[in-house]
């Protein structure tokens, strides 16, 4: 279902359009998510999130590119899900120490690498770090993110490669 608009009607009318794109959406939604949280269970907290407000507010659209909509719906959570962070009263941070959460041990691990990850992302050349944002963050095809970037599919491939194997490099 990628780039596939939706007649207003459409979204309104039928409940197996939009489980159509619960499906296609639901993991480049969570990666998009996950990229900046680096936390799993908020991830998929904000995912459902995301996906509850698209199907309350499906009124709203009025066409057009459902996966602009949903981004933009995932941004909005993610602003949301940050303030109400930073406004954490102080007697909720005992209950969240205590919750079952991922052992430390693979937090720090996960943590450390993603921020290995994003020092090797801000080196690449900028035109390559789009690239590989929207490959593997965004989940796009290459023929998506060739549209989207004015390029073939196979020089999407021959990049996406060339950044690859330049954070490898990075990383070793």
């Amino acid at each position: 279902m990628s780039k596939k608009t939706l007649p207003f009607d459409a979204m309104l009318e039928s409940e197996d359009e939009f489980a159509e794109m619960y499906q296609s959406y639901q993991q480049p939604i969570y990666r998009f998510l996950f990229w900046r949280t680096r936390d799993e269970a908020t991830s998929d907290d904000l995912t459902s999130s995301v996906f509850e407000k698209a199907w309350r507010a499906r009124a709203s659209f009025h066409g057009g590119s459902v996966q602009a909509w949903l981004y933009r719906i995932a941004r909005n959570t993610l602003t949301d899900h940050w303030r109400r962070k930073q406004a954490l009263p102080l007697e909720n941070a005992e209950q969240l120490a205590n919750e079952d959460t991922v052992s430390v041990a693979e937090q720090l691990d996960t943590d450390q690498a993603v921020a290995e990850l994003r020092v090797a992302l801000r080196q690449l050349p900028s035109d390559m770090r789009r690239l590989v944002e929207l490959r593997f963050i965004e989940g796009l095809s290459a023929k998506q993110v060739g549209e989207r970037l004015g390029m073939t599919e196979g020089n999407v491939r021959v990049v996406q490669y060339r950044a690859l194997k330049r954070m490898r490099k990075l990383l070793s």
